[in-house]
């Protein structure tokens, strides 16, 4: 057999196997690799559950780590019959939040059963932080709350990726003063990026020498432009009651208005 007759059946056997991987390859290909829908109710694609995992923006709630408290849920006395609830919140996912997260805070007297005020409400967890939920002041007349307690409504938790980069804050020059009539702290917020920053939240926390928060506020920013230096206060009416007082202020960036 001469070259030329080799050759045309090499290139009659190669058109033969490019349609055999055409009609069977890209079908078999096509099968094994289904985008995933993330919004039909079935596991499909490289989801790793229901519309959540893989490349999907939920996140399945088995494949996120637990909230951790730091520290019980403190009842601070304000002034006469005034009293806040102050909780801290770490949460360790590092691409996971809950844009509409729901808890429940009881607020008990010393020899009470029956919770004195049943706190229900929404917050946003951002992700790979550490924040604090602040509620308060209220009024309790006559009674006196001693404790509280707090419960996240897991159930209804949607857990969100977000692959984007948090602006970092920086808290500087921070001091207290008028501790013996009505304490103030003041100290200086700024953000190296190079967009504004909306939304800011910064609850102040007061801690005694044994660690325990007797005292917390919280305030807003609206807008932190690139390079702006802002001045942050907070103020209490009466004098902090422990020693060896130090402070910490939790900022955390929240999506929008409606949660200021």
């Amino acid at each position: 057999m001469n070259q030329w007759a080799i050759n045309r059946k090499r290139v009659v056997l190669s058109i033969v196997l490019g349609v055999i991987v055409l009609i069977i390859g890209i079908p078999t290909y096509l099968f094994f690799n289904i985008s995933p829908t993330c919004s039909d109710n079935k596991r499909n694609g490289d989801e790793t559950g229901v519309d959540c995992g893989g490349s999907c923006k939920l996140i399945c709630s088995n494949e996120t780590l637990p909230l951790i408290m730091k520290g019980d849920p403190r009842v601070i006395k304000v002034a006469t019959s005034t009293y806040e609830v102050v909780v801290q919140v770490e949460n360790p996912n590092v691409s996971g939040q809950v844009f509409l997260a729901p808890y429940t805070i009881n607020v008990y007297g010393a020899e009470s059963a029956v919770p004195l005020k049943v706190i229900q409400a929404q917050t946003f967890i951002p992700k790979h932080s550490t924040f604090g939920i602040f509620q308060g002041p209220f009024n309790f007349g006559d009674a006196v709350p001693v404790r509280a307690t707090f419960a996240w409504g897991e159930d209804s938790f949607v857990w969100e990726k977000n692959m984007n980069l948090v602006p970092e804050l920086d808290i500087k020059d921070g001091a207290l003063s008028n501790l013996d009539k009505t304490p103030r702290l003041e100290a200086t917020l700024s953000s190296a990026s190079l967009s504004k920053v909306s939304n800011i939240e910064l609850v102040a926390l007061v801690s005694d020498q044994n660690g325990n928060i007797i005292a917390a506020s919280k305030t807003f920013i609206d807008v932190l432009n690139p390079g702006e230096v802002v001045p942050v206060v907070f103020s209490w009416p009466n004098p902090f009651v422990g020693q060896g007082v130090t402070f910490e202020i939790i900022p955390r960036i929240l999506p929008d208005k409606s949660f200021i």
